[in-house]
């Protein structure tokens, strides 16, 4: 059942049920998400006092969905995604409160640590790339950038006031009651999925002949369309040049040179404005080309870090880069819910879970390969360095993006759809395919960037 909204205040992407359902159980989960980093980091420390001990349970609860969200794609394009992502908040509902429950009566260990926290990471590498699916199949491709803009919102909220508030529980109480917690959020997401309601045809039997053949088909939809795959190529750049710096030099120079914890605190609130209003700006503009609107935003993600590269170039120091934090963040909160949308808009129904996958494999795979590099790095060149090739390659490869012409111009179906932002789609439309725009560029004519027609190694 849908409705439209009155009130201007409130998007009108809320007044469809099954949205608003599926809306609230994720906003309570992220909360529950953002609690969890800093219980665990405490609970290892305090129960095992090892920084090595803490790399390994985090490393368990990331390595399984290095290992399994290709197939989780795989898995959530074959069967009904709202039932498998009830069995992920079943699985991580029950991986939490075991884990919390031992921590509150001194009963854990390493092992149990690592396993609990492993299946947490099982059931994140399914939920992923369902839960892009899943959202495209709820609302109506008209309103994809809303609801996107919204989900992203009620994290970037929760991001930036769950540490706080988890250290407060972790003080007053203990890490294992904040785990207790983020365990209720994931059986409030499962009662909140489970009273989604999808007509029969949004169902999907899933006859396909082998499980290598759905790899080969969403790799094939993937590699197809150059804007995605330039885009994840300029993601993993990000994810292993800038935003390792930023999270582990930024922290050493904040206490080298701007006075220590306050000046990174100062900066972090500035980080998490800049994400809370790049959300609320989704919801307001409506930019005819999708991914072409974020460009420019992203690339200030590089003034910060060239700020924290030169901290007494500027007046103002902490605050002058905390201001340019905030605008960076701006950038990165636009560019993923516009990507995001990009890829619901103009990706088959029954593909996206796959290629949802690619995209996150894609994007982060080299995360942990900078993290793990950029302080050896830094010390063989310097901090300063470092700092100034992330911040570089933000501010010069955007104009590169700019050069790839199906990202340049890819169209948002607001401008394709007749009072798309209007229109109340039937049944059948839950099962449209978002992909098959005849409006969309070319798949095959856009197979390389066009400036020089060189494809990025």
């Amino acid at each position: 059942m849908r409705r439209t909204t009155k009130s201007g205040l409130l998007p009108e992407v809320l007044g469809e049920r099954n949205f608003r359902r599926y809306y609230i159980g994720q906003s309570l989960s992220q909360f529950g998400d953002a609690l969890l980093p800093i219980a665990m980091a405490f609970a290892v420390l305090d129960v095992l006092g090892s920084a090595s001990a803490l790399g390994l349970v985090l490393a368990a609860g990331f390595v399984p969905q290095v290992i399994l969200t290709l197939f989780g794609g795989v898995v959530a394009d074959r069967v009904n995604r709202r039932r498998l992502m009830i069995a992920c908040d079943v699985l991580r509902m029950g991986s939490q409160a075991l884990q919390g429950t031992l921590l509150l009566t001194g009963h854990t260990n390493l092992i149990t640590m690592v396993v609990l926290h492993g299946l947490w990471g099982v059931g994140a590498a399914f939920f992923k790339p369902s839960a892009t699916g899943l959202v495209a199949e709820l609302v109506d491709a008209g309103k994809l950038q809303q609801a996107n803009g919204l989900t992203g919102l009620s994290s970037n909220i929760a991001f930036t006031l769950g540490p706080a508030l988890g250290g407060v529980l972790i003080v007053a109480i203990s890490p294992g009651a904040a785990i207790l917690i983020d365990a209720a959020t994931f059986a409030a997401s499962a009662i909140a999925l489970s009273l989604i309601r999808l007509p029969a045809t949004a169902a999907r039997t899933g006859s396909r002949p082998t499980i290598l053949a759905d790899l080969a088909g969403g790799w094939q939809e993937f590699r197809s369309r150059t804007w995605l795959w330039a885009l994840v190529v300029w993601a993993a750049g990000f994810h292993l040049l800038a935003l390792p710096a930023y999270q582990i030099l930024g922290p050493v120079t904040a206490k080298a040179e701007l006075g220590g914890v306050s000046a990174w605190a100062t900066i972090g609130v500035g980080t998490g404005l800049g994400l809370v209003l790049g959300g609320v700006l989704t919801l307001r503009l409506k930019p005819r080309f999708i991914l072409r609107s974020s460009f420019i935003p992203l690339g200030l993600y590089g003034l910060p870090l060239l700020l924290l590269a030169f901290p007494h170039a500027l007046p103002g120091g902490t605050v002058t880069i905390a201001i340019a934090a905030l605008l960076g963040n701006v950038g990165v909160s636009l560019f993923n819910v516009m990507f995001g949308t990009a890829i619901q808009q103009h990706v088959p129904l029954e593909a996206i879970s796959r290629v949802s996958a690619y995209d996150w494999m894609g994007s982060l795979a080299l995360l942990p390969v900078g993290q793990a590099i950029i302080g050896p790095a830094a010390g063989l060149t310097s901090t300063r360095v470092m700092l100034t090739v992330g911040g570089l390659y933000m501010l010069l490869s955007i104009p590169v993006l700019y050069l790839v012409r199906s990202a340049r111009d890819l169209p948002n179906v607001l401008y394709q759809v007749p009072n798309a932002t209007e229109a109340t789609p039937t049944h059948g439309d839950v099962t449209r395919k978002h992909g098959d725009n005849p409006a969309a560029p070319d798949h095959e004519a856009d197979s390389a960037l066009q400036a020089g027609g060189q494809a990025p190694a």
